[in-house]
């Protein structure tokens, strides 16, 4: 059995069109009664080892219990033929669909003030997480989400939320032993290494920063046979005089040698680009209509 429209894989929420497609799951939009639409991401449990599925489980269980406003709401769990189905709050649209439509719409990449207030939402959810003590963490200081990304920074209307922690790992924890280490160019260096450490997510904040505010111009061409872990991701040169000290040392490929906190690398950013808060932001003109884009917590993206 496979998810198709009309069907009922939770009770009470017919699935009405897939919302993305990813490497560990597709999404799917459901409505339930009164109209109330949520995610449904299902998990083949064939494609994924019983333990990895377990494992971010267990954990979005504990973080929603938390309810912190800046993680993604987990409504339910529950078991459909051969998937486990994650009954999630439905987002409007992610920051690699809004920079999109920012582009088609303007012609240029996100404000710098509005791309800094959904940095400071994020810090605050990856420094929770960091310094939250999961019931499994023996021997780690703390968890780091490693795959923070623009299509997993979700929008549920102005509040941003952070998804997907399928790659999830405690600071100290071998991070890959199937393969996964991230996604380049955002993974910091020490995931290639199989490790994560406490300031792994902020080298990823900064890059999807750069992509934002600056575009993919900032990024380093690299071959085929290139490995990302050999260099930075971005060229450092291309940014300006304000951001480049910021930058620079949260993407330092020392972990030891960025920010104590992601918390910290926002603050010296804005004041170093003298950025008020809060800022306008810009909201799709489809956003609240049918036609709005929709997420894909793993990657790629439909509208609908």
């Amino acid at each position: 059995m496979v998810p198709e429209p009309g069907l009922e894989p939770v009770p009470g929420f017919t699935l009405t069109g897939r919302l993305g497609q990813g490497a560990f799951g597709d999404v799917w939009e459901a409505v339930g009664l009164g109209n109330r639409c949520v995610a449904l991401k299902f998990l083949d449990c064939r494609k994924r080892p019983a333990s990895m599925v377990s494992a971010e489980i267990r954990l979005l269980r504990e973080l929603s219990s938390l309810k912190h406003p800046n993680i993604i709401t987990l409504h339910g769990v529950h078991c459909w033929g051969q998937y486990v189905v994650l009954n999630m709050e439905r987002a409007d649209t992610n920051l690699n669909d809004l920079l999109h439509t920012h582009r088609e719409q303007h012609g240029t990449n996100l404000p710098v003030d509005q791309v800094l207030d959904y940095m400071t939402q994020a810090a605050a959810a990856l420094d929770f997480i960091a310094g939250w003590r999961h019931s499994s963490l023996t021997g780690s200081q703390g968890m780091q989400h490693c795959d923070v990304k623009p299509t997993n920074l979700l929008l549920v209307g102005p509040v941003l939320k952070l998804a997907d922690f399928g790659l999830c790992a405690g600071t100290g924890w071998q991070t890959h032993r199937g393969g996964c280490r991230g996604t380049p160019p955002y993974a910091a260096p020490e995931l290639y290494r199989g490790t994560a450490s406490p300031t792994t997510d902020q080298f990823s904040l900064a890059v999807t920063f750069c992509e934002l505010v600056f575009g993919d111009s900032v990024f380093v061409r690299r071959s085929p046979a290139d490995t990302p872990a050999l260099g930075m991701p971005v060229e450092l040169s291309k940014l300006g005089e304000k951001e480049y000290p910021i930058l620079s040392r949260a993407m330092h490929p020392f972990p030891s040698s960025r920010y104590s906190s992601c918390k910290l690398f926002i603050d010296e950013l804005r004041r170093a680009m003298a950025t008020p808060l809060p800022a306008p932001r810009f909201i799709p003109r489809s956003l609240g209509s049918v036609s709005r884009p929709i997420v894909n917590p793993h990657g790629s993206t439909k509208t609908k």
